[in-house]
């Protein structure tokens, strides 16, 4: 008779923690990341910050600058973060 490579839960344990592994740094790797950009990154320091805006319209700014920033050809678009790794 074959010995099954689920019979033991130590087996079965760890194999379900690689599976859990792989698929989460999966989901890491394909998360969009936003370069920097000189305009956009001056958005959140200062005087925006500091006159008692909620959180909301704060990404609201940010957000319409980036684009912004991205129509004029300042940034480039955003990527998935597998792409910084692979070059």
């Amino acid at each position: 008779m074959i010995n099954p490579f689920f019979r033991t839960p130590g087996r079965r344990f760890i194999t379900l923690a690689v599976l859990a592994a792989v698929v989460a740094f999966g989901w890491y790797a394909v998360q969009p990341v936003y370069p920097r950009c000189t305009i956009y990154s001056g958005v959140g320091s200062g005087a925006i910050m500091s006159a008692g805006i909620s959180a909301e319209e704060m990404e609201a700014i940010a957000r319409q600058a980036y684009e912004d920033a991205l129509a004029d050809g300042a940034c480039g678009p955003s990527h998935a973060r597998f792409r910084d790794w692979i070059g």
